[in-house]
Parts: C-alpha cells; sequence; structure tokens
C-alpha cells in the first residue's frame, strides 16, 4: 500500500471510530434547561438528574431550581430563552403562572416539555407531558385513610399546595373516596369530616405549624393526608410534639427515601408512590425522540401504587439506614 494511503486509512479509521466512542463538541451539542420547582426536595433532583442521564453526552444540560417561586422561575425561563436554548423541561412552581413564560418559548421556536405538574394554560403549546396519574393517587390516599382508620369516623385534616396541578388531583382523587365512604349506608354512623384544609408550601416547616393550628381547634382530629412527603413529614413533627401519635394516621405522597422512613417506623400510615427517576427518563427519551423527528406522544401517566410499612420492611434501598 501507498504509505500517503495508508496514512489517509489509518485517519480515516480513527475519524470513525471517535465517532462512535466520544461526545460531540460542545458546539454541536443541543442544550437543554431543566427548570424543577426547586433543588432542595429530593423528587426534582432524581427526576432533573435522571433527564440529564438519559440525554447523554449529546445534550449539554442546565438545572435550575426555582424554590417554589413561580416569579423566580419566570424570569429563569426567560434568561434562557435570550440564551436561545433548544429546549426546556420544566416542572412549573405555579401550573397556572408558568403559561405566560411557556408562550414566550413557544414564539421563540423552542420546544417546551412538562414533569409531574402540568401547565393549565391552553394557550401554551407543549411537546410531552410525563406525570404520575395524580387523580388516581389521590384515590389510593383516600384508600389508605380509610384503611388506616379502620373504616371508623371521624375528623380529619388536608394539607395541601394548590399552586401545584399535581397537587390539585390529588387532593380532587382523596375527596372523592372519602365522599364515597361516606354516601356508603354501610358507614352511615363512621363519617369521615374534613374539617379543614391548609396550604402547606409543600414544605415541613408550613404543614408542621398548620398541623399545630388544626389541632388547637381540633383536639380530637384523627387523620391527616398530605400532598407530599415533607408536609406529612411536618405534620408527623407537630403530632409527636402534642403526643398524639397514637391518636391520628397520616397518609402521604411521593415515596421518597424519608417518607418510606417513616412509614417504615410507624411514623407515616402509608403513600402512594411516584417515580421520580422514571419521570426524568421518559422525559429525557421524549425530548431525544423530538429531535430525531420522531413522532412524540403528549401525554405519557405513569401508575402510582401504595406503599404500607410491610413494604417498607421489605424494601432494598432501606436495609442499611437507620
Amino acid at each position: 500500500m501507498n504509505r500517503s494511503v495508508g496514512l489517509c486509512f489509518v485517519l480515516f479509521v480513527g475519524l470513525l471510530f471517535w465517532g462512535c466512542d466520544q461526545a460531540p463538541p460542545e458546539s454541536e451539542k443541543k442544550t437543554v434547561g431543566i427548570l424543577v420547582q426547586t433543588t432542595v426536595n429530593p423528587f426534582f433532583l432524581d427526576l432533573a438528574e435522571a433527564a440529564q442521564q438519559e440525554l447523554g453526552d449529546g445534550y449539554q444540560v442546565t438545572i435550575l431550581g426555582g424554590d417554589n417561586n413561580a416569579d423566580r422561575q419566570s424570569k429563569q425561563i426567560t434568561d434562557l430563552i435570550v440564551q436561545e436554548i433548544d429546549a426546556l423541561l420544566i416542572t412549573p412552581c405555579n401550573a397556572n403562572a408558568v403559561g405566560a413564560s411557556i408562550r414566550d418559548a413557544n414564539a421563540a421556536g423552542i420546544p417546551v416539555f412538562t414533569a409531574d405538574t402540568a401547565c393549565l394554560d391552553t394557550d401554551a403549546k407543549i411537546v410531552n407531558h410525563v406525570a404520575t396519574d395524580n387523580l388516581r393517587g389521590g384515590e389510593l390516599a383516600g384508600e389508605a385513610m380509610i384503611k388506616a382508620l379502620d373504616s371508623k369516623g371521624g375528623k380529619i385534616l388536608i394539607l395541601d399546595y394548590e399552586q401545584a396541578e399535581s397537587c390539585q388531583q390529588r387532593v380532587a382523587g382523596f375527596k372523592k373516596i372519602i365522599e364515597q365512604h361516606n354516601s356508603d349506608p354501610n358507614y352511615a354512623n363512621a363519617q369521615i369530616n374534613i374539617v379543614a384544609q391548609l396550604p402547606s408550601k409543600a414544605e415541613e416547616p408550613t404543614a408542621r405549624n398548620q398541623t399545630k393550628d388544626a389541632l388547637n381547634a381540633n383536639k380530637d382530629l384523627i387523620g391527616i393526608f398530605a400532598i407530599n412527603d415533607p408536609a406529612a413529614l411536618g405534620a408527623v413533627a407537630a403530632i409527636e410534639e402534642a403526643n398524639l401519635q397514637d391518636q391520628i394516621k397520616v397518609i402521604g405522597f411521593d415515596g421518597q427515601k424519608i417518607g418510606k422512613l417513616a412509614i417504615r417506623d410507624g411514623r407515616i400510615f402509608a403513600d402512594p408512590i411516584q417515580f421520580p427517576k422514571l419521570m426524568g427518563q421518559l422525559s429525557g427519551e421524549y425530548m431525544k425522540a423530538y429531535f430525531a423527528g420522531q413522532e412524540v406522544k403528549p401525554i405519557h401517566m405513569i401508575a402510582p401504587k401504595l406503599y404500607f410499612q410491610a413494604d417498607a420492611m421489605a424494601d432494598p434501598s432501606l436495609q442499611d439506614e437507620k
């Protein structure tokens, strides 16, 4: 073989293998902004990191937390639009307020994907939304509450977070099951009464304070449904301070490790659990499919499941946890 021809062949093979094994140069990578409600809550970190991992080395990813503040998240979206980001994945801090920012992204030709909480602005265009079937999750929470109370009646509290469409769905599903229980003639003498529905900010400190107030007003409270694990743990803290843990059963939501440990230890009765890593993975898959020119379905719902103390006892992820 001619030496120059041989050298060219070697260079060609080298470039071929480089193209197969190496990530593209930074200038050729798609840029993606992942904006989550907060990076304090492990749920959203798991979701964001799973999406980033699924996207892989061909994408340059920026992860930002909105601190549960719709205005802050709006400014973050605006900054990324100005930077001409290639795509956005958003878990909205406020299901209604985020619509204006998404419409700005639409106008700039930037595809928008959402996860966990949907945008309720019907004029905002979303390529794909991945979420838990939160309505069904709320129904499961209602079923768990009835089981926790052993089908007995009494007063219960809901700790909500109305800014999030996902939490609105959870509360709606929960109330549906409680109403069905109350309308059943077999439980005419075992009515479950929702005496208050209070904002928790989906955070432990606020939920703790709200539960304290509710306990002062309703010393005979027997149950609490909280829309996520941090809020549930806030309720538990207030209950334990009042030494009422034998009287009041708590149902949480999410299945974060902190929630699962509390279920294992008997501090929370049960959770409808979500799968944030799967949520992020699917969002990443749909984003890659979009850029590959493939058809992307608009909505992907993930079924939740109830998680009880027996599940926690058998959970391998908790075996080394104290």
